[in-house]
């Protein structure tokens, strides 16, 4: 059973560049505020021209499958490569649970989605591409099986050290 199966897609076409409508659901925003400050704390915060590009974390009801599995969130870089910054965006979608409270076969408890969440954060406010290894346990798998887990605080360890060694310089 997959815990998180999300993407991250780069958004690029020849048409005029539009700011895409702000729109932070309230109830994602704390979890937002909650990556930021434990980023801080580990020694990785995001770096502030990411967190300005962040215009929507929002709710969507359908972000498709990817190998097999109900895309949980997605976080999208919109005009990423335009020369002026300003002009470059980041949407974060998380799939609204049904009234069970799943997404497809995966129960969207609050560990399930603030682990979906951190994940699409580490790609939008912290540029990770891609996605590591089903066998690296981490929070930046693509698919996360509820039996890796051994604790969310540990999981932090492991996502906050892998992102201070991406961006050593």
């Amino acid at each position: 059973m997959a815990l998180v199966a999300c993407g991250s897609q780069p958004t690029e076409n020849d048409s005029p560049v539009v700011k895409p409508e702000s729109s932070f659901a309230a109830d994602l925003m704390p979890l937002v505020a909650a990556y930021e400050a434990e980023a801080v704390m580990a020694g990785a915060p995001v770096a502030p021209e990411f967190r300005r590009q962040l215009v929507q974390v929002d709710w969507q009801n359908d972000l498709g499958t990817q190998g097999g599995e109900t895309v949980l969130g997605r976080c999208e870089r919109l005009n990423e490569n335009h020369p002026d910054p300003d002009m470059r965006f980041r949407t974060i979608r998380i799939r609204r649970p049904d009234a069970r409270g799943y997404v497809g076969s995966t129960r969207m408890d609050a560990l399930t989605l603030r682990t979906v969440v951190y994940h699409e954060l580490g790609h939008c406010l912290h540029d990770f591409r891609g996605h590591l290894p089903e066998t690296t346990h981490q929070l930046m798998s693509a698919s996360l099986p509820k039996e890796r887990f051994q604790s969310f605080q540990a999981l932090l360890q492991q996502h906050f050290s892998l992102l201070k060694t991406k961006h050593k310089h």
